[in-house]
């Protein structure tokens, strides 16, 4: 007993340790007045900032020599040199030293979040956002977890909300998670953020009750209500701010469907909201565990389908209201000519997403002397809504992501990826470091 009590209090002391000065504090409340407050603190904080960015540049000089060798390598097994056994075991080896180095590289960068975080919340006097959280709706315990990495971007536009609580007509739970990515700006993205919970509230609230088809209508609404008071902003300001939006609603199915007796009050059905090219993927297992002798395979399950702008559905629409899709770097909407906007002349404007928030030369060009755009506008924040049944013995986990994975990760990974891992929090920062790890060059 007398052991027990010393690893519990030894285990109650690690958990209020700060790793920069090697020091640990009694409670977590001490911890953080050390981390807000220390100077010695600061100084090994940004001591451990320059010794990561350094050891970064010499992380991308090895994985830059390394591909070299893999390239020569490849040149020299197509010339049919020989020993070609030797060249293909040298080949597996640079490969393996390769991966080592990017998990490394991705490991540096989750330092340097951390420290950025910290030093942020430190500067503006408030507590990092909550990463984890956990929920119950119906007979479904939730768990979510969630990484946010700025990179080497100037600004930090991307956000995520983890804790949408919606209450239906009846008095149910339903529980909500949402990843946006702003751009040209965050004033778009943050007010989403702000309000669109408030919104969802407000459309839903209207309802007679809770069915399939009146909260996929409130969440419609709600997405044109946020849209339009963001409008009214940019009109007064004369920002060109936008943003995308990944949103996911898990609610009880409060009565059971007349095709399905199995499925009883208590059961749980999943709504995805899409506006532009976030995205959110359902990890299936193809085989139930109790079929003896079969091994799961996981399947990503596609929740949305990015808003692209040669999408052909999306081409079309854009082309119907006189845009353009054209090529530059990715396919975009153009405006058909140039525009008078915040006292100047744009000769040419375009997104690279054919849904979003804000985005508000895009909505409404013909306001700003664009001549041949039918009004409509050339983008919409008309989200695409997917409603799908929870199968507990099938349906494993979630993952929403910002085009920043999407564009480096396929959705197979991203699913491999996060079902290794223990945790919801550790599947989010383990593919955060996949993805930089792979973007590295």
């Amino acid at each position: 007993e007398n052991g027990s009590s010393k690893g519990a209090a030894a285990a109650r002391s690690a958990r209020h340790v700060c790793l920069p000065c090697k020091r640990k504090f009694p409670t977590a409340s001490t911890l953080q007045r050390h981390e807000r407050h220390s100077d010695v603190h600061r100084r090994q904080v940004e001591k451990r900032e320059d010794k990561m960015r350094k050891r970064k540049k010499e992380l991308i000089m090895a994985c830059r020599q390394l591909r070299h060798q893999i390239m020569a390598n490849e040149e020299e097994q197509q010339a049919g040199s020989t020993g070609i056994e030797a060249l293909q075991n040298q080949r597996t080896v640079l490969e393996m030293q390769l991966q080592q180095i990017l998990g490394e590289y991705g490991q540096a960068q989750e330092c340097l979040e951390i420290a950025r975080e910290l030093r942020e919340s430190r500067q503006n006097g408030t507590h990092p956002s909550p990463r984890t959280r956990e929920v119950r709706v119906g007979k479904l315990q939730l768990s979510a977890g969630v990484a946010c990495w700025q990179s080497n971007k100037e600004v930090q536009e991307d956000r995520f909300v983890l804790d949408i609580e919606l209450e239906s007509p009846e008095g149910h739970l339903i529980a909500g998670f949402a990843v946006l990515d702003g751009h040209s700006g965050s004033l778009c993205v943050d007010h989403v953020v702000e309000h669109l919970q408030a919104d969802l509230q407000k459309c839903l609230k209207s309802k007679p009750k809770l069915t399939d088809e009146h909260l996929s209508s409130a969440v419609q609404e709600a997405c044109a209500l946020c849209d339009e008071e963001f409008l009214k902003k940019a009109r007064q300001m004369e920002v060109l701010d936008g943003s995308t939006l990944i949103l996911v609603l898990v609610y009880p199915q409060v009565e059971p469907p007349a095709d399905n007796t199995k499925r009883t009050p208590g059961c749980c059905k999943l709504l995805t909201a899409c506006v532009g090219d976030s995205r959110a993927v359902l990890c299936q297992t193809s085989a139930a565990p109790s079929e003896a002798g079969v091994a799961p395979t996981l399947l990503a399950a596609p929740l949305s389908e990015d808003h692209k702008p040669n999408r052909p559905d999306e081409q079309r629409r854009v082309e119907s209201k006189g845009g353009l899709v054209d090529f530059e770097g990715v396919w975009r909407v153009f405006m058909p000519g140039s525009a008078r906007f915040g006292g100047q002349i744009i000769a040419r404007w375009g997104l690279a997403v054919s849904r979003s928030f804000g985005d508000l030369l895009l909505k409404e060009a013909e306001r700003y002397d664009c001549v041949g755009v039918a009004p409509g506008g050339l983008v919409t924040a008309e989200p695409e809504i997917r409603i799908v049944e929870l199968e507990p013995a099938k349906d494993r986990f979630v993952v929403m992501a910002s085009d920043g994975v999407w564009d480096v990760i396929n959705s197979q990974d991203a699913v491999a990826i996060c079902a290794a891992q223990a945790t919801a929090e550790l599947a989010a920062q383990t593919l955060l470091r996949r993805t930089y790890a792979a973007n590295s060059d």
